[in-house]
């Protein structure tokens, strides 16, 4: 063998080699020997071959494919070239196990070829950290066009290189198996291709599941109550045999809810459950659409039912629901209309998001965080005021082994949500107390969060028993063998201690309420019109006088008894001899 020919067999050979680990065909299961695996990354997508997260379930493979969305561009992705165009002669529908950080996430699967031909479908995730396999159906797609396979996690949406922008894909397959679909089940969302969404409508209705006009990347019931629609026209999300799980319903929530998209505000939407098979056994109730041409979520109460229908029973084993639009108006009436709904669910209590605790302090707002953090042996709830159910106010317990500065911060450790305003005038702050005993101490200490060096505290004594007072406290009157007050500081925390000084040992559990907490106010008094007899002694009196002629008067406490207030007047060197 001469030389030449050595070279031109080595190339072939190496040519051989590298031809080898391109051929991609389907399926892919990243783990066949000799097969290259190369993806094409673009606009933030990051894949790479990693040792399977979860060997578990449907996949106990060794190796997958992850793929990251980065920072990038929202439709950032991968994709893998195959060695032959895809032949849709015998088959339609891939199907690819995947692993999601969350549910509903779209997966778009898009086939490309030369000049730009290209057919895209999208599938939702349904499980969290668990594989899957999704599926799908590109039936009518044309053969021997399409060589690239391309992977879209979350269409739309910028990723961060996160977990929850962490996915992980395997076993590719090209089949004409149709996914066997599970029966219809709550929350109802349109999303995952592995459950039966057929509806069925009657009394005129047409429905359709398909893609949210508002956003492509989620799926829909659109329901058209047509011209020739019954007044009663509805749709039964599901089959007869209506879902698959009772409705959860508990002892306390016998309530539902469905997102909905109208044309029309102020027009009633009916949902109605039944067992399925048992017609007789049912409840109906409406709630109001309140926008039109938005999405909004109502609240179905079944203890409210719909006159004329009968009441909501524990016993009965629900497990199918219909809803009716514009119920008890007819298509003929209305006109076609064409409404949609979504995520059908039992009802779920959303909670708000609060707001760091400040100032005023009235533990009324519904948006706020009233968290307070009690210590030394108090124990604090919130609670009707005794005397005005409507008022919330803080009632603190300090209990028989209480410390004897046992208290309670108002808030938590982050203390207010800004500093407490004080002025170069007033550095004084006032509370709403009930306490059981009067001429009991009360202390309040104001500090800077995190620094609990910087502190002032004051005491000011109640004056009555089993009655609210409103205590001033005067942080320039600090308490003995506490820091002054310090102009320098941002003090945003308070704490209230009550009978600060005596132990629960020694006083007993008593019980203590507070309220109203804020930066002092004074307070003016509107005050009567001055009248007979004329003593300028009564506080809620206007004593103003009027000077004329040169005089010129003042109210002043009686020089002789100092308890007693007079008007002293000064006829002036300057004064005219009526002067009065």
């Amino acid at each position: 063998m001469n030389k030449f020919t050595k070279i031109t067999l080595a190339i072939l050979a190496s040519l051989g080699c590298n031809m080898l680990q391109a051929q991609v065909s389907l399926p892919i299961s990243f783990e066949a020997p000799g097969i290259s695996y190369t993806m094409t990354d673009f606009d933030g997508g990051t894949t790479s071959l990693v040792s399977n997260p979860s060997v578990s379930g449907i996949n106990n493979s060794s190796t997958v494919l992850k793929m990251v969305k980065n920072a990038g561009q929202i439709w950032g992705g991968s994709k893998i070239s195959l060695s032959t165009p895809l032949d849709f002669t015998n088959n339609n529908t891939f199907k690819m196990k995947v692993y999601s950080p969350r549910i509903n996430c779209p997966v778009l699967f898009k086939i490309e070829g030369p000049g730009g031909a290209s057919v895209e479908h999208t599938a939702f995730t349904s499980t969290i950290n668990t594989w899957e396999e999704l599926s799908w159906d590109f039936t009518g797609s044309a053969s021997n066009l399409y060589t690239d396979l391309v992977f879209i996690y979350d269409l739309g949406v910028m990723g961060d290189g996160s977990n929850n922008f962490t996915f992980y894909q395997d076993d590719i397959l090209f089949t004409n198996q149709a996914p066997t679909l599970s029966q219809i089940n709550l929350p109802v969302t349109f999303n995952a291709t592995t459950v039966d969404y057929t509806v069925t409508d009657f009394g005129g209705n047409l429905t359709l599941v398909t893609t949210d006009p508002t956003n492509s990347s989620n799926r829909v019931a659109i329901t058209t109550k047509t011209s020739a629609a019954q007044l009663w026209a509805g749709t039964t999300i599901g089959t007869s045999q209506g879902f698959a799980s009772v409705i959860p319903f508990t002892a306390t929530n016998h309530k539902m809810q469905v997102r909905v998209y109208s044309p029309d505000a102020n027009i009633p939407v009916r949902l109605k459950a039944e067992v399925h098979g048992q017609s007789n056994l049912s409840v109906e109730t409406e709630a109001m659409t309140t926008v039109a041409n938005a999405w909004e979520t109502l609240v179905f109460d079944f203890d409210m039912q719909a006159a004329g229908t009968a009441a909501f029973n524990a016993s009965s084993p629900y497990d199918m629901a219909s809803i009716f639009f514009n119920f008890g108006t007819d298509g003929a009436t209305a006109g076609a209309k064409v409404y949609m709904f979504d995520d059908v669910n039992i009802y779920t209590p959303t909670t708000p998001v609060l707001t760091q605790i400040n100032l005023p302090v009235t533990f009324d707002a519904t948006t706020v965080d009233y968290t307070v953090t009690d210590f030394g042996g108090n124990s604090t709830v919130l609670g009707a005021d005794p005397s005005n159910a409507a008022n919330m106010v803080a009632i603190t317990t300090k209990t028989a082994a209480a410390q004897l500065w046992a208290g309670t911060t108002i808030g938590t450790n982050l203390g207010f949500l800004n500093p407490i305003p004080f002025t170069a005038t007033n550095h004084k702050m006032q509370v709403r107390v009930y306490s059981p005993d009067a001429n009991i101490p009360v202390r309040l200490k104001v500090e800077v969060h995190g620094q609990p060096t910087l502190t002032v505290e004051t005491e000011a004594m109640t004056t009555v028993a089993n009655a609210w007072e409103t205590l001033v406290f005067d942080f320039d009157m600090q308490a003995t063998g506490t820091a002054a007050f310090n102009s320098a500081n941002a003090y945003d925390m308070a704490s209230i201690f009550f009978n600060f000084g005596t132990d629960g040992a020694t006083a007993g559990t008593k019980v203590y309420m507070f309220d109203d907490v804020n930066i002092y106010t004074p307070t003016t008094p509107v005050l009567t019109q001055i009248n007979l007899p004329v003593t300028f002694d009564a506080t809620t009196v206007d004593y103003t006088v009027t000077d004329f002629g040169g005089n010129s008067t003042v109210l002043g406490a009686d020089p002789s008894n100092a308890a007693n207030m007079v008007a002293i007047t000064t006829k002036t060197s300057a004064a005219q001899l009526w002067a009065g």
